[in-house]
């Protein structure tokens, strides 16, 4: 039989050696382990007769639990004889912890039909206890996978059970004292981690489960300043894995803890790539940065009238073309070449203004840069605008003449055109001085035959405004009979028909009807023949207001028609 296997061998040697073909198998194999990824990898050399296979050659590997020489893994390793070097490398990683029980590994050489002898076992050895373990330690598990844990039992001991986050799981027996459980991560786990364990809490481990870091990131990488620059990105949704678990990120090589990291560089475009690795896996983001196409910042504002100037801190802005937007009470874009001043017009005359710029490159516009800080400036006075006025006869023998700023409301600092010092009220060949805030003049003599014109110039330091004028007729306003009107949301919705004689409009006064009061009005254009009424004091509930409309003439105000209602009328109680 020895003779037959000898005369076997040599004839196989010699029909490889007739085909030129001799496979003595792979050399200088070594077999390493990584028990925290639980894996296997094993490396190995070409034999030098291995040269003479004129294209590719393939190793079988095989992985074999060594008690009983039952195969585990098995894959055909396709290498490439046009490599310079004629190492190799493979690794396996094992859904049964290394520590279970041992693994064998054994490799040999294919070529077509032909293949070389197995290389001797190399074993890894598995663990061995005095009592309960479960394995793997302190494991690091994706979501949604399924899980494999062993227990090792010690001598004479017998399996009780095994559980997972304290349920009951069901089991298989893998060799000797050695049993195994898989395990479907369903959901994330606690900061603590999950506890595994088998017969006893006090034997068991803990694991961890979360994800990978999550995809798309957002990196984003911007420059100010045309010095450094700054990339900033989304954490996405929670691996939920904690303290040194988590997610660590690297900029450019550079570790980084917060989600944004600012880096002085030259000029110039630069690729960016942010690496985001946790146990679970690893993410690589990459943006591109040009130092030359961003917005630059820090600015500093000041102004005079409706003239904004600032100051760039660095000299090489003022060669860019840059794109400016002023933040007021309107806002509008300027443009142009270091662009450090524009012009705001249509300011209001005495106002204080707040101002802040922002800019841009327009070239290779990317987004606006930030505000600057705020300065505050002040526009000139300028001469007052007209004011309306309008004249009441609280009795037979006087009228009383009323003026008011276009705001239908005194005229206030920010409403006029400056700080008015005095009104000039001019009637007849009598003329007064009047201070602010009094808006009023009571004429006391109406017993002239022709009506009284009178005149009102409001006077600031930058001069007068145009007289106003109202002629107040010589006798009283004929009384009209009043149309009841019932108010709504605590004013009044009044309409009117057309007066053939309104030539400028109309005005509308009220006032409690059977009150003395500061009589309130409001003026209406031409060819509009309604109004909402909304008094600057509150319409009391319960008390009735007298709405007058009188037509705008060329004369005298005519009263044209009278309202009188409640915005909202009491409900009256019998006495007892």
């Amino acid at each position: 039989m020895l003779v037959f296997l000898l005369w076997a061998s040599l004839f196989l040697s010699s029909l490889q050696e007739q085909n030129g073909v001799l496979l003595s198998g792979p050399q200088n194999v070594s077999v390493n382990y990584d028990l925290k990824d639980q894996r296997i990898s094993v490396t190995w050399e070409d034999d030098p007769s291995s040269s003479r296979v004129p294209d590719k050659l393939i190793y079988d590997v095989e992985v074999l639990l060594t008690v009983n020489m039952t195969e585990v893994h098995s894959e055909a390793v396709d290498v490439r004889q046009a490599l310079a070097s004629r190492k190799y490398h493979w690794s396996w990683t094992s859904a049964l912890p290394l520590e279970c029980t041992s693994h064998s590994v054994r490799l040999r050489s294919r070529y077509q039909n032909y293949t070389s002898q197995w290389s001797p076992l190399l074993t890894i050895t598995g663990r061995a206890s005095s009592h309960p373990q479960v394995f793997p330690k302190s494991s690091v598990v994706q979501v949604d996978s399924n899980f494999t844990f062993c227990c090792i039992l010690g001598p004479g001991q017998r399996l009780e059970y095994m559980k997972y986050n304290n349920i009951l799981m069901n089991t298989t027996h893998i060799i000797d004292q050695s049993y195994a459980m898989v395990v479907h991560m369903q959901s994330p786990s606690p900061p603590s981690c999950i506890n595994v364990y088998c017969n006893s809490p006090l034997y068991g481990t803990c694991v961890y489960v979360g994800c990978k870091p999550p995809g798309d990131r957002n990196l984003v990488c911007e420059t100010r300043d045309l010095e450094s620059v700054e990339c900033h990105w989304d954490t996405g949704r929670a691996t939920n894995l904690t303290k040194q678990r988590m997610t660590r990120y690297d900029l450019n090589g550079r570790y980084s803890t917060i989600t944004k990291r600012k880096i002085r560089v030259d000029q110039g475009e630069r690729n960016w790539t942010l690496t985001a690795r946790n146990p679970l896996g690893t993410l690589e983001l990459r943006d591109t940065a040009d130092l030359k196409k961003r917005a630059p910042m820090e600015v500093v504002a000041s102004g005079v009238n409706a003239s904004v100037q600032w100051q760039w801190e660095r000299p090489q802005y003022h060669i860019l073309l840059m794109v400016c937007q002023v933040q007021l009470n309107h806002s509008g874009n300027f443009s142009g070449i270091g662009l450090r001043s524009v012009v705001l017009h249509g300011l209001a005359p005495a106002q204080t203004y707040t101002v802040h710029v922002c800019c841009g490159l327009k070239q290779h516009f990317w987004k606006w840069g930030d505000w600057s800080e705020g300065s505050t400036f002040k526009t000139e006075e300028d001469s007052e605008y007209p004011i309306h006025m309008f004249q009441k006869a609280p009795s037979d023998a006087t009228s009383q003449a009323l003026w008011k700023g276009c705001q239908k409301k005194p005229l206030t600092v920010n409403q006029s055109h400056g700080q008015i010092k005095d009104y000039e009220v001019t009637w007849g060949r009598q003329e007064t001085i009047l201070h602010p805030p009094q808006n009023d003049f009571l004429i006391s003599d109406r017993s002239t035959d022709e009506g009284h014109r009178v005149t009102v110039t409001a006077k600031n330091s930058a001069g007068s405004s145009l007289p106003s004028i109202i002629i107040i007729p010589r006798l009283p306003i004929r009384s009209k009979s009043s149309m009841k009107i019932v108010g709504s949301d605590g004013g009044f919705n009044l309409s009117w028909s057309a007066s053939p004689n309104s030539s400028c409009g109309y005005v509308v006064d009220w006032c409690p009807t059977h009150k003395k009061c500061r009589v309130e009005w409001v003026k209406v254009p031409a060819g509009i023949t309604r109004a909402r009424i909304q008094s600057g004091k509150i319409f009391e509930e319960g008390v009735r207001y007298t709405l007058s409309i009188f037509a705008c003439t060329p004369g005298a105000p005519e009263l044209w028609e009278r309202r009188e209602g409640y915005v909202k009328e009491c409900r009256k109680y019998p006495l007892f």
